[in-house]
């Protein structure tokens, strides 16, 4: 006889992956609305300390967003980075001086920002320091500044 035994570790990798994407694409402010999130994607019986064990996987903290607001957010170093409107709507302008790229943001942003561009390493960018309404990008090779320039255009979402 036959008989099918369920795939937990597959179960337990999508539960993760979905987890991930949500994370990555919405703001969650508390472990209840991440849970009724994905019971409403599917995932049935899925408990609070459930939930807390996903978070702690995948490495994620709250932070204060642009808003103010304490959100959960992924701080893997491997994540990628997801940027919505709501980033791109804190920034007043980016430029460049020929040595560094400057983000211009709206007070108490910049740190935030900041990170959003350093969690994923570019071989163009060297680091970041972010203040409160301003960041400096510094770039690998100031003979490729405006390159760096379009790369932190192109990761926060501004055209």
């Amino acid at each position: 006889m036959n008989r099918t035994i369920p795939d937990i570790d597959a179960d337990e990798r999508s539960l993760t992956a979905a987890c991930k994407r949500l994370l990555q694409q919405q703001s969650f402010a508390n472990q209840h609305e991440l849970r009724e999130r994905l019971v409403e994607l599917g995932f049935e019986g899925v408990s609070q300390s459930t939930v807390s064990r996903l978070l702690s996987q995948l490495g994620v903290v709250k932070i204060r967003n642009a808003c103010g607001k304490k959100v959960y957010c992924i701080t893997v170093e491997t994540a990628p980075v997801c940027v919505e409107s709501s980033i791109a709507s804190q920034i007043e302008f980016i430029t460049h001086n020929q040595s560094v790229v400057v983000v211009k943001t709206h007070p108490g942003s910049a740190q935030l920002v900041a990170r959003l561009v350093d969690i994923d390493p570019h071989s163009e960018i060297i680091g970041t320091v972010g203040g409160n309404d301003t960041v400096l990008v510094i770039p690998r090779d100031a003979n490729h500044v405006e390159a760096c320039e379009r790369i932190v255009k192109s990761r926060l979402g501004v055209a």
